[in-house]
């Protein structure tokens, strides 16, 4: 589980932002919207909203948390003098353009073991790195990084054990993505690893399905039937096995797990059956279907299958084509406890303010942010004065009356004075008054 995140100098985030899933009080409010974790000495929130303006960086928090992952999961294969790809400081400042990139995670892994995880880099070098676990209240050093260590000069604590430490990397590489994806470093390094590899991201207007996950059996069948019950006059959804597949020619440098999803996905088509007016069930391609209706058969594999494996979920855009009533029921999901049972999280952003109910989320689930000079600020309703914002007040007229800032300025009489100009010169106003 996700306990907080920070981020310095990446994209539109120029100062220290911190984005939190702890419940820092307020336990008897929304019991099923968080987990007790450590024999109750922590508690950590299954979902968190994201609103604000476009542009104003909420898009950019997930980006920040991808980028991490793939620091831990991936960055173990860049050779030497090799660029980290994730480098994407805040460029407006000039100090901020040549300075590290720096993030910083809590986590629960599901042995149960608390971490916490900071790292920065430039473009071509990790400039620090530290790990630390939880054992007991105190935390523990696990091993650190300076800006000037090699491999050989990396500090170990004493709960480092179980395997190999002196693990040779370059200066691009994070220790951690090294000893990750070493069969000799200790297990619970490994783990940490394989947590980060589960974490799951959707970015606004990507395609994306799990691969191989309608191949299992009955996950069709139960996507289909939540489609059915959802509401969209779908009856049925089947497959069909098709021969295009096998003919699709693919780059040979292409990563052997992405030509796999990529034959998987054109190897079969979907059908959705409808019903006449006579009874009789009508087939239906998905490019003849609604874009709400593929929306939710595409997100659906995600989120059960994140559910499943208690794994986050990012989402960008969780309200994409689909209806108020449907984001409530991924909400739904993941905060029943009959359901969610091994801590699965969703983080989303999202411009649908239905989801600022107080009977639904918490304060300190949604959250907002704002930009100032190409800035973002990231801030939660939970930093408000409880006496002004109360655990039941109307967040969504709060928000849509400006009290929490975080909304588009537009001015449209300058809009309107700018067209009219285009529009004058181009001489459409004259054809329209002839």
């Amino acid at each position: 589980m996700l306990v907080d995140f920070s981020v310095r100098n990446f994209r539109s985030f120029e100062d220290e932002s911190l984005f939190s899933m702890n419940v820092e009080s307020g336990r008897n409010r929304l019991r099923s919207n968080f987990q007790e974790v450590s024999d109750g000495k922590l508690a950590v929130l299954k979902s968190a909203a994201i609103l604000g303006p476009n542009a104003s960086g909420k898009s950019n928090l997930l980006r920040a948390i991808r980028a991490l992952k793939w620091i831990i999961c991936e960055s173990h294969r860049l050779p030497e003098g090799a660029s980290l790809p994730t480098y994407e400081p805040f460029r407006l400042s000039e100090k901020s353009s040549a300075s590290p990139v720096e993030f910083e995670i809590e986590f629960i892994v599901p042995s149960g073991m608390r971490y916490r995880y900071s790292i920065g880099f430039l473009r071509n070098r990790v400039t620090h790195e530290t790990l630390h676990s939880f054992p007991g209240r105190q935390k523990a050093l696990i091993f650190e990084r300076g800006p000037e260590d090699t491999w050989e000069d990396v500090k170990f604590g004493g709960t480092y054990k179980g395997g190999s430490r002196r693990i040779p990397f370059f200066k691009s590489n994070s220790y951690l993505s090294k000893a990750g994806n070493d069969a000799s470093a200790p297990e619970s390094v490994r783990e940490i690893s394989n947590y980060f590899r589960t974490i799951f991201s959707v970015s606004a207007g990507t395609k994306l399905r799990v691969a191989n996950y309608f191949e299992q059996d009955g996950h069709l069948e139960a996507v289909s039937d939540i489609i059915c019950l959802a509401d969209t006059g779908v009856e049925s959804v089947t497959a069909e096995a098709r021969s295009e597949g096998s003919d699709l020619r693919l780059p040979e440098d292409m990563p052997e797990d992405l030509k796999e999803a990529i034959i998987q996905e054109n190897s079969r088509s979907y059908k959705f059956w409808l019903r006449s007016k006579s009874g009789g069930l009508i087939e239906f391609e998905e490019d003849e279907m609604s874009d709400g209706t593929i929306k939710l058969f595409e997100i659906l594999p995600i989120l059960l299958n994140a559910i499943s494996c208690g794994a986050p979920v990012l989402i960008d855009e969780l309200d994409g084509h689909l209806h108020t009533n449907l984001v409530g029921l991924v909400l739904e999901l993941f905060h029943d406890p009959l359901l969610n049972t091994r801590g699965s999280q969703i983080i989303f952003t999202t411009h649908d303010t239905n989801v600022m109910n107080s009977t639904k989320l918490r304060r300190d689930q949604i959250w907002m942010t704002s930009k100032a000079q190409g800035s973002s600020t990231l801030f939660s309703l939970d930093e408000y004065d409880k006496k002004l914002v109360r655990q039941d007040s109307p967040f969504e007229a709060f928000y849509l009356d400006g009290r929490f800032g975080a909304l588009p300025s537009l001015s449209y009489s300058k809009i309107r004075d700018r067209l009219s100009k285009i529009v004058e010169r181009e001489g459409y106003f004259k054809d329209v008054v002839e």
